[in-house]
């Protein structure tokens, strides 16, 4: 499980940087300040109304929302990163905490990646961990094939290795859950089916 999201970006880090905070006004976000470190800044950069609404939702959660960005030099590239705004919403499943972190994963993200002056990360490969009995996990199937996503099925009530596998990588005994592989590398796994994410990764138009 990532536990950050960082890109490279096109630009020197003077510009790097200043994308950055010029971005995060068109997208509704606040400087709340900035911090110096050696090979960088860590700029605090988040959605007021967001810290507002988790506050009255779930009050613990507020240190997980992911408002640092760090951008940073290293052998003389630029990148610049942030905390995975999707592990927000793998902390807890009140309804107000999960728009916040599906809101936070499309913005900051973007964010990252216009700062870069990258495109978004392009998806590679697609598994769905399934049973022949979970009824979501045939939902999210045929959802999947009406906009003819090509994705590996795998029954880990018929393939024990697959259910160790899983459970392994996201912690989780339950389906179904869907794992998204990135053209860098990166992996990242959705719990139960959940439409509004995978037609944001997938690029579906509903």
């Amino acid at each position: 499980m990532n536990l950050a999201y960082f890109r490279k970006s096109k630009f020197d880090f003077n510009k790097t940087l200043e994308n950055l905070k010029d971005k995060a006004k068109d997208l509704g976000l606040d400087l709340l300040g900035e911090v110096e470190i050696s090979s960088g800044k860590i700029v605090q950069l988040c959605a007021k109304d967001w810290l507002s609404n988790l506050v009255s939702s779930q009050k613990e959660l507020f240190a997980i929302l992911p408002c640092s960005f760090l951008v940073f030099k290293k052998d003389g590239e630029v990148f610049v990163g942030v905390s995975d705004p999707s592990l927000l919403g793998k902390l807890s499943y009140d309804p107000s905490v999960q728009e916040i972190s599906t809101k936070a994963d499309s913005t900051l993200k973007k964010l990252v990646n216009d700062a870069c002056g990258v495109e978004p990360l392009k998806v590679k490969k697609v598994r769905l961990y399934a049973t022949t009995s979970c009824p979501y996990c045939k939902m999210e199937a045929s959802f999947l094939d009406q906009n003819k996503v090509d994705y590996d099925y795998v029954l880990v009530d018929l393939d024990r290795n697959a259910a160790q596998e899983m459970v392994q990588k996201t912690g989780q005994m339950g389906v179904p859950v869907t794992e998204i592989v990135y053209e860098n590398g990166d992996e990242e796994y959705i719990i139960g089916f959940d439409r509004s994410k995978l037609s944001q990764i997938l690029l579906i138009k509903n």
